[in-house]
């Protein structure tokens, strides 16, 4: 099989990282740091697309009258879904080109970004 060309591709995309020689220590009690921003900016980049059915069901349950909601639901929260998509996963492309400096906001990321688990 491909494991052995596998295995070497792997090992050289992760060898540069080897190279920069993270001072990770320094921030393991703070549990902030190059690696963490990398790993959050992945992670919003890649959950960033959920956020628009989310939006959906979250606005579509909060109408106040049961015809309406279809309506509120779609055109409302599609609005809201595109924008936290949008936001997310700016944020998210920025932590990733970024991770190896701390920007001026001590490790932390652009905004706080929402769950992606609706409201009861």
């Amino acid at each position: 099989m491909n494991q052995p060309k596998t295995t070497l591709f792997i090992l050289i995309l992760s060898f540069p990282l080897i190279l920069l020689n993270f001072n990770q220590t320094a921030y393991a009690a703070m549990g902030k740091g190059p690696v963490q921003k990398l790993a959050r900016g992945l992670t919003h980049f890649i959950a960033s697309p959920f956020q628009l059915p989310k939006e959906v069901i979250e606005t579509t349950g909060e109408a106040e009258t049961i015809w309406l909601a279809p309506w509120k639901g779609m055109s409302e929260g599609i609005g809201k879904g595109f924008y936290q998509w949008g936001r997310q996963g700016i944020s998210g492309l920025v932590d990733i080109f970024t991770f190896w400096t701390p920007a001026g906001r001590d490790w932390d990321p652009i905004f706080e970004s929402a769950s992606l688990f609706p409201k009861t």
